[in-house]
């Protein structure tokens, strides 16, 4: 079996996966930029294979910030995993005769993550919602009815990536699609980022009514989901929710987005660590 073989690159990096995790959670992007420093001879796209077969068996289990986590069962199937190795290697060595050791090699961390922040003016579909949030400003400014943005997050996780993408979609759309029953006449919802509502909508004062209701209302979306479709099915999830008022003080769309993102971050956090 040739070195580079699709089959010894998955079951290798299979191996590094359940490996490399047992010590906390970790992002793919990090994990595979780590391996890639070794320069091994393994065949392109293994990697992903040895990820999808690891989610599909439930040895590992999507974790917040696009991180993904060893379960119990890959625990177990780890230490297999190294029983099966440790056989296999004393022979590789004696076939190749004696090999010098060759020091890890070194790969510079990435920042940690902040806990939720999609980065409104990047995301692509957020551009519609930038462009209703500056008319309202402008309204606002020109005497209009003061107004509210609330921003959502919709973390879940499931052993399966395709299921958990799934309820994240279909709970966005229904958010969209019945944002005036869910939350109320006169709001208007947007895509924020790729796992996040906005809602707009006119406020007296108390936009924490409103962020309190959509967390509500999305949570009882993912309920329904995971209690209704066989697929979905022992998938866990946290509904986050942040809003920001406007103001004489706090006129300006950007102003207005970056306080609605801070206030998300704080509420993410908060129900992180609860």
């Amino acid at each position: 079996m040739r070195p580079a073989s699709t089959g010894l690159a998955t079951a290798f990096f299979r191996l590094y996966l359940l490996d490399t995790l047992s010590t906390g959670p970790g992002r793919p992007a990090s994990l595979l930029a780590r391996v890639s420093a070794e320069r091994l001879p393994f065949a392109s796209g293994a990697f992903a294979r040895a990820l999808q077969s690891l989610l599909e068996g439930g040895h590992l289990v999507p974790a917040p910030e696009g991180a993904v986590a060893l379960t119990a069962l890959g625990a177990a199937e780890r230490m297999e995993e190294r029983e099966r190795w440790t056989a296999v290697v004393p022979s590789v060595i004696r076939l190749l005769g004696d090999i010098a050791p060759r020091a890890a090699a070194v790969v510079v961390a990435e920042p940690a993550p902040p806990p939720y922040r999609a980065r409104v003016a990047d995301a692509y579909a957020d551009r519609v919602l930038v462009a209703h949030v500056r008319e309202r400003v402008a309204a606002a400014r020109d005497g209009g009815r003061p107004f509210c943005v609330v921003l959502v997050a919709i973390v879940i996780q499931h052993a399966n990536e395709a299921s958990r993408r799934a309820m994240v979609h279909r709970a966005i759309r229904a958010s969209l699609g019945g944002a005036s029953t869910l939350f109320g006449g006169e709001v208007s919802a947007y895509r924020y980022g790729d796992d996040g509502v906005a809602l707009v909508a006119p406020c007296a004062g108390d936009a924490e009514r409103l962020a309190t209701l959509a967390r509500a209302r999305i949570d009882e979306l993912v309920r329904s989901m995971s209690s209704n479709v066989r697929a979905f099915r022992g998938a866990r999830w946290r509904i986050s929710a942040g809003a920001a008022l406007w103001s004489v003080d706090l006129s300006t769309t950007g102003g207005l987005l970056r306080a609605a993102e801070d206030a998300l971050s704080t509420d993410a956090e908060v129900r992180t660590a609860a």
